[in-house]
């Protein structure tokens, strides 16, 4: 039986979220990497060549654009059936991490170096639902039992 290489599926906002995520991606170079973020421009030039999906924005408390991102995120999982799921959110992430969980997928959240002392709400809507749940700070890993504090991506 031929073996398939690992895939990934690597789900942020753009901009400062994305820019996590991408350094994070080099730990990816041996797996299929695949995208989903907005259609800006940042992501566009940091993205050339690879693998996208470009997600329903804004997010923020936009239950349309939860309602569109949630069936892209079914549609996208159900299509790549990627290993791993990993976000470093905002918004977008969510749906993504739910569906990746139902689906029986492994889902890897990965909270934003911004958060010190309390987790986003991005962070707390999918917290019950990760595999693996990362902060960037020991205080904040302290604060909730299921973090990991592993050091800080940038």
């Amino acid at each position: 039986m031929e073996k398939r290489e690992p895939t990934v599926l690597l789900v942020a906002s753009s901009g400062g979220h994305l820019m996590e995520l991408l350094e994070l991606a080099s730990a990816y170079d041996r797996a299929s990497r695949h995208w989903v973020t907005f259609d800006k421009l940042d992501a566009h030039v940091l993205l050339a060549g690879e693998s996208v999906v470009y997600a329903y924005s804004p997010t923020n408390r936009h239950i349309g654009n939860l309602i569109r991102n949630g069936l892209l995120a079914f549609r996208v999982i159900a299509r790549l059936r990627p290993d791993a799921v990993i976000t470093t959110g905002a918004g977008v992430g969510v749906p993504f991490i739910y569906a990746a969980r139902l689906l029986g997928i492994k889902a890897i959240y990965v909270e934003s170096l911004a958060r010190v002392e309390k987790l986003s709400l991005s962070g707390r809507l999918v917290y019950p639902m990760t595999s693996h749940f990362f902060v960037q700070w020991p205080e904040l890993a302290d604060r909730y039992r299921k973090c990991r504090y592993e050091g800080a991506i940038v």
